[in-house]
């Protein structure tokens, strides 16, 4: 007799993970669409190059620095009403964007999505952790969060090119936002009837100077590194990156205060005696450095070999097939899950390193997709890992501000690829147009990230003796 309802509550619990799959497949999505269709929006809205760039550079700003801040929202407000706000919030963001009429009018609604994607993607990853109440599910959960960003990825590079060369109803650009209306209004949906609430009744107070600090904090290493190289390196970058030290110790005091005062910090430094969770944390910095590999392989296909966008996405398009097809097919590898994440980093570095040499040579076009496939793989396998590592150890009322942290990690690191790896690249390429100039500056740029993903892989290494010894939170120092 108890049969029955306990497959039912299974099969309730897998449809919830499908629709926070859903969920969580568009903001990479939306990363990857509106890359594809810039010149479309410059040429549609007559944007200037600075605007442009904010285009993208917003959208990553408001993901990143409200990260942390979203996590910890969730745990205290409730996950279930995190996710269908941040749903709601994308939902209306993507319609803004659509019926922009003015570069400002676009530029606040992309910011409205990254400040709806930063709400969003920790509850994902903090309710897969309570709802995975074993070491397998938690491991069959993030691979299938593995293979969605695999396909999130396929799917915007086909898709930015191909709505804008269709136009559908001659809406040209505006078809990337308007296309994913009714996906939206469908999570929506389906998440208000299905996601359950993991959080507990607990209404601590959010801690508002924490959340403010941490912002400001964010936005001083965001900014500066990604809008240095476009205003030639003023003066005051260098000032506001010099006070970011200052800054997070005066954090981290303020926290700790807080915290023995019987209070609930923001981030609870209790988090970072998880060794798993530290080194978690100090990976996934250096992972997103991949970021620049998307923005440079894009120019040196479109500026240096003259392909336009829809083709450009298929040069990248095994990419993301590696991707996907990397946490599928090693979802089941059990006996070696705890190397998973190293293995994985092993086979994206030589596929990065492959790509770097073959364009350096001027190889043929099938071994070059055949090394973006290998790097597409290696993430694959690799980035569903990182946060089982992240997460594993984690106690489950603080999966969302762990979720954020590390989610703040890869952002960061995001941008500061972008920024110093892609101010190698124009350095080296001066005024040069050709596409051996484009390859070799894209070829010495790729190398550098590859030997900091390399380094990456190194401190993701399993130690043969990580005790893990679950912290004393603030929430359960006050009972």
């Amino acid at each position: 007799m108890s049969v029955q309802p306990q497959a039912r509550r299974e099969a309730t619990r897998w449809l919830a993970l499908t629709v926070l799959l859903a969920g969580g497949f568009l903001p990479p999505v939306d990363y990857f669409i509106v890359n594809v269709a810039l010149p479309s929006i410059h040429a549609g809205l007559g944007t200037s190059p600075a605007e442009l760039q904010l285009v993208i550079g917003v959208y990553s700003a408001g993901y990143a620095v409200f990260m942390i801040t979203g996590g910890r929202l969730g745990d205290l407000y409730g996950r279930r009403r995190l996710f269908l706000a941040g749903m709601a919030g994308f939902t209306i963001a993507n319609l803004l964007c659509g019926i922009a009429m003015t570069p400002l009018q676009l530029l606040l609604g992309r910011a409205v999505l990254g400040v709806s994607a930063a709400l969003l993607v920790p509850q994902i990853l903090a309710t897969i952790r309570a709802l995975c109440s074993n070491d397998r599910d938690l491991a069959r959960a993030l691979s299938a969060y593995g293979v969605m960003m695999g396909l999130a990825a396929v799917t915007g590079q086909f898709a930015g090119g191909a709505l804008v060369q269709w136009s559908p109803f001659d809406l040209g650009w505006r078809t990337v936002f308007l296309a994913k209306l009714p996906i939206c209004l469908t999570v929506l949906a389906a998440g208000w009837r299905l996601v359950p609430e993991t959080t507990s009744s607990s209404r601590a107070k959010l801690d508002l100077a924490g959340a403010a600090m941490v912002t400001v904090i964010l936005t001083c290493v965001i900014v500066p590194v990604s809008k240095g190289r476009d205003l030639g390196w003023p003066l005051w970058v260098f000032e506001v990156l010099a006070l970011v030290p200052f800054l997070i110790a005066g954090f981290l005091r303020y926290e700790s205060r807080l915290s023995r005062r019987g209070g609930m910090p923001l981030v609870d430094m209790a988090l970072f005696a998880i060794p798993s969770f530290r080194r978690g944390v100090l990976v996934a910095t250096l992972f997103f450095f991949t970021t620049s590999f998307y923005f440079l392989f894009g120019l040196y296909q479109q500026e240096g070999r003259g392909l336009d966008p829809l083709h450009t996405g298929l040069a990248i398009a095994p990419y993301g097939i590696g991707l996907f097809l990397g946490p599928l097919l090693t979802t089941n590898w059990v006996r070696i899950r705890p190397a998973l994440l190293a293995i994985g980093m092993a086979i994206q570095v030589t596929g990065y390193g492959g790509v770097a040499v073959l364009v350096a040579w001027g190889a043929g076009e099938v071994p070059l997709l055949a090394a973006v496939f290998v790097a597409g793989f290696g993430q694959g396998i690799a980035f569903p890992r990182l946060y089982n590592v992240v997460l594993g150890d984690v106690p489950p009322h603080q999966a969302g501000l762990a979720a954020g942290i590390v989610n703040s990690a890869l952002q960061v690191g995001s941008a500061v690829s972008a920024a110093a790896i892609g101010s190698l690249f124009f350095s080296l390429l001066g005024t040069a147009q050709g596409e051996r100039d484009y390859g070799f500056a894209f070829a010495i740029a790729q190398g550098t990230l590859t030997v900091a993903l390399f380094a990456a892989m190194l401190i993701a290494i399993p130690r043969r003796r990580e005790a893990v010894v679950a912290p004393v939170t603030a929430d359960e120092r006050r009972g």
